[in-house]
């Protein structure tokens, strides 16, 4: 088995990230469609062997009971959270993750998908977003400093390993778009901006537990397991936006264990039940979520032949 090419390298310069429900669109056709990314993918990376083009399809809940006829373990739709701050889920069909560090080609691949198809399906969002600075959100800040850096590390956390039998080196993913309000952010001076992460803005250093509030992004965003261990998340997010319109960060997150991200987002929105919630809301806004699972190279080419 083998995972999905975009899951375990270190994130593109650039990616696409497609979220769609069928709507008139067969399975049949869908399938077609997806062999045709897939081909042009192939064919791209042929003629731009420095680009690195990467790809994961992958598909929601609901979707996945008809295209196979088990599911993996654990694997279901992410549940809304309602608390000091709401989180709405948006549930889709399918779920793609284009990335390169062209820009073009990662157009190219969407446009070979959508071909011949565009009255058939309900796109819900298409969003080009890019490398900012040296891996920052639109906030200032570095985005995934806690990201395991090696290839076995990323593997542990992101893939299902070998006892899941056929969903072997699948991933589950998280998906979640959020829209910043960066003029009420750039009010802050940097030293509340840092009491808001967590982090130092400049280097990334995470404040010593002693300053760093309970209710820091950081703090909130750290999920433990019995043993005290840090239960870790593959993140591959980007931001995305215009100089003139919506400005933000597209949160894509790939595991082996969605409940780690039931327990972030209940820490987040403070529906954990400690009455704190991640003080980062107050500046960025959820506006969608939802849950998929991108099945192994061998599992997808099986589903695309049946």
């Amino acid at each position: 088995m083998t995972a999905q090419s975009v899951i375990l390298p270190l994130p593109s310069e650039h990616a696409r990230f497609i979220v769609l429900t069928l709507k008139d669109l067969s399975l049949a056709e869908l399938k077609q469609q997806i062999e045709a990314l897939l081909a042009t993918r192939d064919l791209l990376i042929s003629q731009h062997p420095d680009a690195h083009i990467k790809t994961a399809i992958a598909f929601g809940p609901e979707l996945w009971s008809k295209l196979h006829a088990t599911t993996p373990t654990g694997f279901k739709q992410l549940d809304p959270q309602h608390g000091a701050f709401n989180m709405p889920v948006v549930p889709a069909d399918v779920f793609i993750h284009i990335a390169s560090s062209r820009t073009d080609l990662c157009f190219a691949l969407s446009q070979a998908f959508f071909t011949g198809i565009q009255n058939k399906v309900n796109v819900l969002d298409e969003r080009a977003c890019f490398r900012y600075l040296d891996s920052r959100d639109l906030t200032g800040f570095i985005d995934g400093t806690e990201n395991p850096q090696f290839p076995d590390d990323r593997a542990e956390v992101a893939l299902l390993p070998e006892q899941n039998g056929i969903f072997a080196d699948g991933s589950f993913i998280f998906a979640q778009r959020y829209v910043h309000n960066l003029a009420k952010w750039q009010q802050l001076k940097v030293d509340s901006q840092e009491q808001v992460i967590g982090r130092t803005k400049l280097e990334s250093i995470e404040l010593e537990d002693d300053v760093k509030p309970e209710n820091a992004h950081v703090a909130r965003t750290v999920v433990e397991d019995a043993d005290g261990e840090e239960m870790e998340i593959l993140r591959h997010s980007l931001p995305y936006g215009d100089g003139q319109g919506e400005q933000g960060l597209f949160f894509v997150a790939y595991t082996h264990d969605l409940s780690i991200i039931d327990a972030m987002l209940k820490r987040m929105f403070g529906t954990a039940g400690d009455a704190i919630h991640d003080r980062l809301l107050h500046f960025t806004t959820a506006v969608d979520g939802a849950y998929y699972f991108a099945p192994s190279n061998e599992l997808l080419e099986q589903i695309l032949q049946d």
